[in-house]
C-alpha cells in the first residue's frame, strides 16, 4: 500500500449543468409517500462513512453517532481527512418524517457543524447527503451491533482519490488475516495511476478498539510502504477504514470472508464501481451485470460514464480462480481486465486494471432469475453523488417510487456546489421505466427544472446499483427498498 502525495484542488463555483439538482425550498416535496418512520426509528450507535468535497477540497470522513430515539445525538466521534487527519467528539440532533427522510446535524467537525439530509432504508441503515453550502457528498450510516475486534480473514477495498494534477489515484482490493490483532498474512491487487501490480502484506496490526469500536491500525506491504488507519467496527463482520498518512485522501471498508470463496464467481452478479479518470477525481462510474460459470464469462453488460461521456459496452470473457478467493477476469473485447476478491460466494470487491482509469466497486449475486417491471415495486431509499464537468460536486438523496408497472417518481433533495445554497428541492420528478430480464432498468424523468436519466441494475427486488447517464455528469449510488 503506497502513501499518497499531498494534494491540492480548487473546486470552481460555476453554472449548474444537471438542472434537476436544484430548485426552491429546503425540503422534499413528496408525492404519495409511504412509510411509518418516526424519531424512534433511529435508536443506538451508527457508524458512518462520507465521501465528498468542500471548500478545502475532496475529503473522506468516518465516525460514530448515538441516537436516543427522541431526536438527539447524545454523543459520538468524527474523523476527517483531506490530506491531514482531524478528530472531534460530537453531539447533535435529527429529524425523521414518516417516509424516512429528514435531517441530521452533528458537530463540531473539521468543517464545523455539519447538516446531512437523510433517508432511512430501515432502522439499521440510512443514507446521508451533505446538505451544507460549503460541502457536498454522500454516504451511509449503519447500526453498530458490536464494538469488539474480530479475528479471521477480511476482504478489503481502498480508494485513494486523485490528489491533484500529476498525482496518482490508487485502487486496492485484497485480503488480510487477523489473529489477536496481528496481520499474519495478506495480499492485494493495486492500480496506481493506471499501473497494475500484485503486492503482499508483510506485517501489520489492528490495535484493540475502544468502547465505541474506534481503533488504530497499520499494515506494511512488500514495497515497504506503511499505511496507517483509523477504523470503526460496524459489526463482527465489517469495519470502516480511513487512511491517516499525511497527504493521503483515502478510505474504504473490510468485510469478513466466508463460504467457499475458492470456487470464485458462479452465477449472475449486479455490480457498481466508481473512481478517477486520469487526473480527474470521481470522473468514472459504471453499473452492470455479469454471468459467470466454469471459468467463462458468458455475458457482461454495463453502462458507464467517463469524463461525462456515456457508453454501453458488452463483453464476454474468461476467468481464473485461486483458493484465497482471488478471481482474475479477462474480457475479450477492448482489453478490459478486472480482479475480484470474493467476500463470499454471493459478494465480491473488485478493481479495474486499466491504464486510463482507477476504478473499484462491489458485485452481488442476483437473487431473481428473470426480472420484470413488477419486480421493482415500492418505495426505495436513494443516494447518489459525484461530479459534473463544470466542475462541480453534485449529490442527491430521497425516495424512488416504482409502481410495479412502468411509472417511477423520484422525490429528492440535491446539492449542487455551483448554487452556493446547499441542499435544494426540485420537487417530484417522474417518468416511465422499463426493466430487462437481466435486471437493467432504464428511466427518463422530467420536471419543470429539467430531466434526469437513470440506469439501475438490480441485485434483487430490494437493492440496485444506480447511475445517472446524462451527458456531462458522473453521479452514481444505490437504491434500497425501505422496510
Amino acid at each position: 500500500m503506497r502513501p499518497i502525495h499531498q494534494f491540492s484542488l480548487a473546486i470552481g463555483i460555476l453554472s449548474l449543468i444537471a438542472a434537476t439538482g436544484c430548485g426552491s425550498g429546503g425540503g422534499v416535496v413528496l408525492q404519495n409517500p409511504t412509510g411509518a418512520y418516526t424519531l424512534a426509528s433511529l435508536n443506538g450507535s451508527y457508524v458512518y462513512q462520507i465521501h465528498g468535497s468542500s471548500t478545502v477540497g475532496p475529503y473522506r470522513e468516518i465516525g460514530l453517532f448515538t441516537a436516543d430515539a427522541a431526536g438527539h445525538i447524545t454523543g459520538g466521534t468524527d474523523d476527517f481527512s483531506n490530506g491531514g487527519e482531524f478528530f472531534n467528539n460530537i453531539t447533535g440532533s435529527y429529524s425523521v418524517a414518516s417516509d424516512g427522510t429528514g435531517f441530521l446535524t452533528i458537530g463540531p467537525s473539521a468543517l464545523g457543524q455539519l447538516t446531512f439530509a437523510i433517508t432511512l432504508a430501515s432502522s439499521s441503515k440510512l443514507y446521508l447527503m451533505e446538505a451544507d453550502a460549503f460541502a457536498d457528498g454522500g454516504g451511509v450510516a449503519e447500526l453498530q451491533t458490536s464494538a469488539s475486534a474480530s479475528s479471521g480473514t477480511f476482504v478489503f477495498r481502498l480508494h485513494q482519490i486523485v490528489a491533484g494534477l500529476g498525482v496518482n489515484p490508487v485502487s486496492e482490493v485484497g485480503a488480510l488475516t487477523l489473529s489477536g490483532g496481528a496481520v499474519t498474512a495478506g495480499s492485494l491487487d493495486q492500480n496506481s495511476g493506471g499501473t497494475s501490480s500484485q503486492l503482499t502484506l508483510t506485517s501489520g496490526a489492528f490495535n484493540a478498539p475502544n468502547l465505541q469500536g474506534r481503533g488504530l491500525a497499520s499494515v506494511t506491504d512488500s514495497t515497504n510502504a506503511v499505511t496507517s488507519f483509523i477504523y470503526y467496527v460496524v459489526n463482527s463482520g465489517k469495519v470502516a477504514l480511513l487512511v491517516t498518512n499525511s497527504g493521503i485522501v483515502a478510505s474504504g471498508s473490510a468485510e469478513a470472508q466466508s463460504g467457499a470463496v475458492g470456487s470464485g464467481l458462479s452465477g449472475s452478479y449486479a455490480f457498481g464501481s466508481r473512481g478517477d479518470f486520469g487526473t480527474n477525481f470521481d470522473a468514472a462510474a459504471t453499473v452492470g451485470q455479469l454471468t459467470a460459470s466454469g471459468g467463462a464469462i458468458s455475458a457482461y453488460t454495463s453502462d458507464a460514464m467517463q469524463l461525462g461521456n456515456y457508453s454501453n459496452p458488452s463483453y464476454t470473457g474468461t476467468y481464473t480462480t485461486q483458493p484465497n478467493g482471488r478471481v482474475a477476469v479477462s474480457l475479450n473485447s477492448g482489453g478490459v481486465q478486472e480482479v475480484f476478491w470474493m467476500v463470499s460466494p454471493s459478494r465480491a470487491f473488485f478493481l479495474v486494471n486499466d491504464p486510463s482509469r482507477v476504478e473499484d466497486g462491489t458485485a452481488d449475486l442476483q437473487t431473481v432469475g428473470s426480472f420484470t417491471a413488477s419486480t421493482m415495486k415500492g418505495q426505495y431509499a436513494m443516494v447518489m453523488d459525484g461530479i459534473d464537468l463544470t466542475p462541480e460536486i453534485l449529490a442527491r438523496i430521497g425516495t424512488a417510487q416504482f409502481d410495479g408497472s412502468s411509472r417511477l417518481t423520484v422525490n429528492e433533495l440535491a446539492n449542487a456546489s455551483s448554487t452556493g445554497s446547499g441542499a435544494q428541492s426540485p420537487g417530484g420528478i417522474s417518468g416511465n421505466y422499463t426493466v430487462a430480464s437481466n435486471g437493467r432498468a432504464a428511466s427518463t424523468l422530467t420536471s419543470q427544472t429539467g430531466a434526469l436519466t437513470l440506469v439501475t441494475y438490480a441485485v434483487s427486488a430490494s437493492d440496485a446499483y444506480a447511475l445517472q447517464v446524462d451527458g456531462g455528469t458522473n453521479t452514481s449510488g444505490t437504491i434500497e427498498l425501505q422496510h
